[in-house]
């Protein structure tokens, strides 16, 4: 097993290089939501000219040599979605006579679209077809891949935008870059594809919440930050296999914070929060950290816990005490130990 990290232009753009689907992965299936989300995260990474991390690719070489082909174990969302990014991008320069660091819309799809006179990505399913007809400028076919072209129309439109700055899409799409991991053997493919796919507790809002907040610090800040900010507030849930009390409570926090999860989704509340960070945030980690301890205390004096989507459709303004996020009154306090906490944490008594 070989592992490293490259640019993921880099990768897709290895001369006559081709990339396979197996037959057993499932078709294309990212929505115009992940396209969006990809889309934002390629700009603020070249706003930023900073690197952007887009996962790891795993494949197994079938072939080696001046025509590479290799099976694509894991990765097919983000090859394919950067694929019909380019694909745009191309269309784009066509319809304008334009070109983007000397490369016209030929060079592009010759460079990463293209391996001779085949299409560089070869699809699982149905999706095959269509991207090899926008990949090789073919008509599509009959029954076209109904994600694969909306995919494309999402890219397309985003270009239409008064805004858009093709030179920094550019530079975005160069900062992507990825784990390349290469199987020795393919008779591996099957068993890595199962143990990435099928094994492991899946990531809660919870762990993407302090994974984002935490990683990109230094060691020595991860651990002051776990250790003064992130354990007190998983410690106000006590025992709490799986994080359950504790994501249920980043759900309402979440949705106090980001009305507009209510109406997204739960599936939207961790992107709404990374693009709060990334794109209008100011303060510091501590400050967002101790926001989230005092919600957390709130929400398990008041709400038992109780799952988030209880929740939704009620005005949080008139539910419950005093948080950071809110301007609710505090409701008399039925324990000393309740008592004791705002005196010490908010440095006031609580009033009733």
């Amino acid at each position: 097993m070989i592992i490293w990290e490259v640019p993921l232009l880099e990768f897709l753009g290895e001369p006559d290089a081709r990339f396979a689907v197996p037959r057993y992965q499932r078709a294309y299936s990212w929505e115009a939501d992940q396209c969006d989300e990809l889309w934002r995260d390629l700009f603020r990474a070249a706003r930023a000219r900073r690197s952007h991390f887009a996962g790891a690719l795993i494949y197994a070489n079938e072939r080696e040599g001046a025509a590479a082909e290799r099976s694509v174990v894991d990765g097919q969302q983000r090859l394919t979605t950067v694929s019909l990014i380019i694909a745009a991008m191309a269309d784009y320069l066509r319809e304008r006579g334009e070109s983007l660091f000397g490369m016209g819309a030929d060079d592009l799809k010759v460079a990463y679209l293209r391996a001779g006179d085949a299409p560089k990505l070869e699809l699982s399913h149905a999706d095959n077809d269509t991207l090899a007809a926008i990949a090789l400028d073919r008509p599509l076919p009959a029954n076209p891949s109904k994600r694969v072209c909306e995919n494309l129309a999402c890219f397309a439109a985003h270009m239409r935008e008064e805004n858009f700055d093709a030179a920094e899409l550019w530079q975005g799409l160069n900062a992507l870059t990825v784990i390349a991991i290469a199987l020795d053997r393919r008779e591996k493919a099957p068993e890595v594809f199962e143990s990435l796919n099928s094994k492991g507790v899946p990531l809660v809002t919870a762990d993407l919440v302090r994974n984002y907040l935490l990683l990109a610090e230094s060691h020595r800040e991860q651990a002051r930050l776990y250790e003064t900010c992130w354990q007190p507030i998983q410690g106000v849930f006590g025992d709490d296999p799986g994080s359950i009390r504790l994501n249920n409570a980043i759900m309402g926090w979440l949705a106090v914070r980001f009305r507009k999860i209510r109406k997204l989704g739960d599936a939207q509340a961790f992107s709404t929060f990374k693009s709060f960070c990334e794109d209008e945030y100011e303060g510091t980690v501590d400050a967002l950290l101790d926001e989230l301890y005092a919600f957390c205390m709130v929400w398990a004096e008041n709400y038992r816990y109780h799952s988030v989507k209880k929740y939704k459709s009620a005005d949080w303004a008139k539910l419950g005490r005093k948080t950071r996020v809110s301007d609710r009154p505090l409701a008399k306090l039925d324990n000393p130990e309740s008592l004791e906490y705002y005196q010490r944490h908010f440095g006031v008594d609580p009033q009733w």
